[in-house]
């Protein structure tokens, strides 16, 4: 093989690695640009895309171009949402009663460890049955959440200032159904958690 004939083979393959890498380049990149712009027509944020009939409207939650806006109120009777207060704009504040209204979301009914020197709630109030052990602070927020669950005064299940007595049938089936919730939960095992909110819904009694 003369050697002219070997350089021209050599500058041949060098022209197509070139060409080829050229080309490749090439068609990557235009592949990549199409498929950006298919997702962005399919994103129902993209501004031009219809959303499917009946979807919740999504107005001054996302405008177009994806831009998020402030999410909307919850319906009336939202189940209550896990960490928030329904009913509530606050902390809780004195008393027990969270600061903007009473919350729905029950507390938790777990007793104080057996060698905690906090003051229980048998210690400071009278007739405590089925919620002995907890700490005596929380039981206001236990009560509230009784009374926003139910949609209720405290009258429902207490006499007016004489909180004690057990004059009223609606203390007694309130004190089994702490129990039933105490055994559900019991149940679940922290897969989960039934409050009295999870039947009643706001209210006295729950839907049949």
């Amino acid at each position: 093989m003369k050697k002219e004939d070997l350089t021209f083979a050599v500058v041949g393959i060098a022209a197509g690695l070139v060409l080829g890498f050229l080309v490749g380049n090439w068609t990557t990149s235009t592949t990549t640009e199409a498929v950006a712009a298919r997702d962005q027509v399919a994103s129902v944020n993209g501004g031009g895309q219809q959303l499917p009939p009946n979807h919740p409207d999504i107005s001054g939650q996302t405008g177009n171009g994806g831009q998020a806006g402030p999410a909307g109120q919850l319906p009336p009777n939202h189940p209550p949402i896990a960490g928030a207060q329904p009913g509530s704009a606050g902390p809780v504040a004195e008393g027990g009663q969270p600061a903007g209204g009473p919350s729905a979301d029950l507390p938790s009914l777990e007793p104080l460890a057996a060698g905690s020197k906090d003051e229980r709630t048998e210690q400071k109030y009278k007739n405590i049955q089925v919620l002995k052990g907890l700490p005596a602070e929380r039981l206001m927020s236990i009560m509230f959440a009784f009374k926003s669950s139910l949609g209720v005064d405290c009258t429902f299940c207490h006499v007016k200032d004489q909180w004690d007595k057990d004059d009223k049938e609606n203390k007694q089936v309130a004190r089994k159904m702490i129990k039933m919730v105490e055994t559900d939960n019991q149940q679940l095992g922290g897969i989960g958690r039934v409050t009295c909110y999870t039947c009643h819904k706001g209210q006295e009694r729950p839907a049949s």
